[in-house]
Formats: C-alpha cells, structure tokens, sequence
C-alpha cells in the first residue's frame, strides 16, 4: 500500500481564499452541466472511497444550487459557487489527470466547503423531504414548510405526553 502525504502550505491556502472571493455567487449554468459530466466520469472510473464521498458531498450541494424555492445565503452561496469552479477549473493545484490524485485538491476544497455549509444543506435536505412528501407535485414554499415543521413539532410533544401518561 502506498501512503500520500499532502501538507498544505500558506500559499495554497491563499490560492484556494482568492479562489472564493473572486467568483462571487453567481453560479455560471454552463460550470454546473461540466460539473455534472465530470462527475458521471469520475463515478465511471474512479473506486477511491474518499473521492465518491466527495463528489456526492458536491451534487448535494449543486442540487441545493438548482432549486428554484431554496435561498441559499449568500456566504454559503460563494464558497459553493467557488467549490463548483475549481472544480470544473483545468488550472488545479494539482492537475486532474493524474492518475490516483488528480482529485485529491478538488476534494479536499469540497470537504472543506461541506464543514461551512453543512448546517444549510441539511435543513434544505429536510425542506426536500417534506416537499416531496406533502406537496404531491403542487407548489411548495418556506411558509408551507415553517407550518408543517409546526405541526410535526406540535405532534410530537402530544405523542410524548401521551406515552408518559399511559405510565402511571
């Protein structure tokens, strides 16, 4: 077994940072159909467990992207913007055809991207689940959800009540 150690310095780091702040929250629609391309390509040739996380970690977050009701705020909004370029950017840290590690820096700024907007993505991840549970193909907004998370809620304190009663 061969072992990889990366270190990244400050002049990475700096990379990466000017990266985010030039791109701005403006997702280009045509990064995201290239984003999606790589992606069926690396699922068709790549085995490496750490990278599939990732790419998956990526189409949660483009997903999050394309949704016409979700508001993603705007700090989430530009690192996600910024993950998605260098992602489908050919100038890498380290080049994308190179066989095993290729990906390892797209990754790593992924993993990165997903510990600032886990929070969001999970709460858009429960907003897409009762979505496709309640609102049966109709409109669904925020104020729809806000009520049905009430009423769950609600619900849930009267099931705990009543378990505590039948006790006694």
């Amino acid at each position: 077994m061969v072992t990889i150690t990366v270190d990244i310095d400050d002049q990475v780091k700096e990379h990466f940072n000017n990266f985010i702040e030039k791109h701005g929250i403006d997702v280009d629609p045509s990064d995201l159909a290239q984003a999606k391309e790589e992606i069926a390509q690396i699922r068709a040739t790549n085995a490496d467990g750490y990278i599939l996380d990732q790419v998956h970690n990526l189409e949660a977050m483009m997903s999050m992207v394309e949704d016409k009701v979700w508001k993603i705020k705007k700090i989430n909004m530009e690192k996600i913007n910024a993950t998605i370029k260098y992602f489908v950017d050919d100038d890498d840290v380290i080049p994308d055809n190179i066989p095993g590690i290729g990906y390892l820096d797209d990754c790593i700024i992924i993993d990165s991207t997903m510990d600032d907007v886990y929070e969001e993505l999970a709460e858009f991840q429960d907003f897409c689940r009762t979505r496709m549970v309640y609102a049966q193909n109709e409109d669904f907004d925020f104020e729809d959800w806000g009520k049905i998370k009430n009423q769950e809620a609600t619900s849930r304190v009267r099931n705990r009540m009543l378990k505590r009663s039948r006790r006694r």
